[in-house]
């Protein structure tokens, strides 16, 4: 009888575009068209470029492309930095249960390894994304949300599963070989949540995970073994190290291959934390509804689940960028002020506007027991109240965030998310000829055509 492992191992190694319903990959493709337009404003901001200027500065074959900057670079060094442009600026989507940023790992993992091996078409592109997608994901299923309570951010944790998924199955690994990258690949996790405070190097737990996962397959194409029962061992073994007592290993297998949770990734309207979007969310509809403005509050309350707390409810204090975005007081803050959170909120001039900053420090969080009983679907639940210098109380209560699986974009909103996205980095043209390649990806026979549009001009 297989164990996990090598169950999860077959499914990566044996997965073909064949096997994929229509629904799974058109999602897939929004999914990927959703990634390149993050990365391509990624490659603007600063830490996009430090990537680019040191994995050109370390050389090596020109294998892959780095996207929206000039250079080619190894498999391994396109995926760190191509990794990192994604998750650069807190836009590329989320698997809520999992808490994974599935596309800024295993779509460059799966594009680097398709250049290196100079053979693919857009369909091996999708099957291998996918089939990383799905080994990252279900392994997150399986420890949920202690691991993000214990410190630990779970797209360098569970990354490098999915990036050794996708490059696996791209190499064309057979079934051991597959369950040497996956283990290789997991024991590499890692990521520290006190990156959210201020740094720019939560950016880069993303690519170092896809580093990780192309490093993974490779070696194992190589002879390099792992370890066989990394999923399943009582001790040191990936689920009960992330997952603790509580971890679920049912949840790496159950509907294998039938029930696709590629497809329940969610995209995201704001650029903040996850873990902010239902605030930012309720914060809007009171603005709307009762004309609300940031002159008129005295107080906001807001009542979320222990994991939130821990992760977006701290106190506000000026900083880096990331240190706002992974902010709840600050979501609130800034939505009340502007009536939105994207990149424009988001600007250092915005971050340290003294009547923004003093607004934050009106903001309190507090954890909700009935709210952490709601287990790990209710993860994102917030209960505001808002009290007003006239005397009003409004309330508003959110559990699902607009983008999730529960309250999806329409595929339009998620298209024109791209297009504001990419059209300032490869000009409106540009960006209208990346969405007709992605929509058609399927069709492509090689990627020379989306490759080429995501190299500088």
């Amino acid at each position: 009888m297989k164990t996990p492992s090598q169950v999860l191992a077959g499914f990566c190694a044996s997965l073909t575009f064949a096997d994929l319903p229509e629904d799974v990959v058109e999602h897939a493709k929004l999914c990927i068209l959703d990634g390149l337009g993050c990365a391509l404003f990624g490659a603007g901001l600063d830490c996009g470029e430090i990537m680019g200027a040191y994995v050109r500065d370390v050389g090596g074959r020109a294998e892959a492309t780095l996207w929206g900057m000039p250079g080619r670079v190894p498999a391994a060094s396109a995926a760190l930095v191509n990794g990192t442009l994604i998750h650069s600026f807190e836009l590329d989507d989320l698997h809520k249960a999992s808490i994974l940023h599935p596309t800024s790992v295993a779509l460059p993992a799966a594009l680097a390894m398709a250049e290196a091996k100079e053979r693919a078409s857009g369909a091996d592109v999708l099957t291998a994304y996918i089939a990383g997608a799905e080994a990252g994901i279900r392994a997150g299923n399986c420890v949920g949300t202690i691991q993000l309570a214990n410190g630990f951010h779970p797209t360098g944790t569970l990354g490098p599963i999915a990036a050794a998924g996708a490059a696996g199955n791209l190499l064309g690994l057979p079934p051991d070989q597959m369950l040497h990258a996956l283990s290789i690949g997991a024991t590499q996790g890692a990521g520290l949540m006190s990156s959210q405070f201020e740094s720019m190097v939560k950016r880069v737990h993303a690519g170092r995970a896809a580093q990780s996962g192309v490093m993974a397959a490779e070696l194992a194409s190589r002879g390099l073994t792992g370890i066989d029962t990394v999923f399943e061992n009582d001790y040191g073994g990936f689920c009960k190290t992330f997952g603790g007592a509580g971890a679920d290993l049912a949840l790496l297998t159950d509907g294998l291959g039938e029930t696709f949770e590629t497809a329940r990734t969610g995209f995201k309207c704001y650029s903040a934390c996850g873990s902010t979007h239902t605030t930012i969310d309720a914060i809007k509809a009171l603005r709307r509804d009762h004309n609300l403005t940031a002159d008129n509050v005295e107080r906001i309350d807001v009542d979320a689940t222990t994991a939130t707390f821990l992760h977006v409810g701290f106190p506000y204090e000026p900083g880096s960028l990331t240190s706002a975005q992974m902010n709840l007081g600050y979501a609130a803050a800034i939505t009340l002020t502007d009536g939105e959170a994207f990149v424009e909120q988001y600007t250092e001039a915005k971050t340290h506007d003294p009547g923004v900053v003093a607004l934050t420090k009106r903001v309190f969080v507090s954890v909700a027991d009935d709210l952490d009983a709601l287990g790990g679907p209710g993860r994102h639940n917030v209960r505001i109240r808002v009290a007003t210098k006239n005397g009003q109380t409004l309330k508003a209560e959110r559990m699902h965030a607009r983008g999730s699986s529960a309250d999806p974009l329409t595929r339009q909103e998620v298209v024109e998310k791209f297009h504001r996205l990419a059209a300032p980095r490869i000009g409106p043209n540009g960006a209208a000829q990346l969405f007709d390649c992605v929509m058609g990806l399927e069709k492509a026979v090689d990627l020379t055509e989306l490759m080429g549009l995501l190299s500088p001009r």
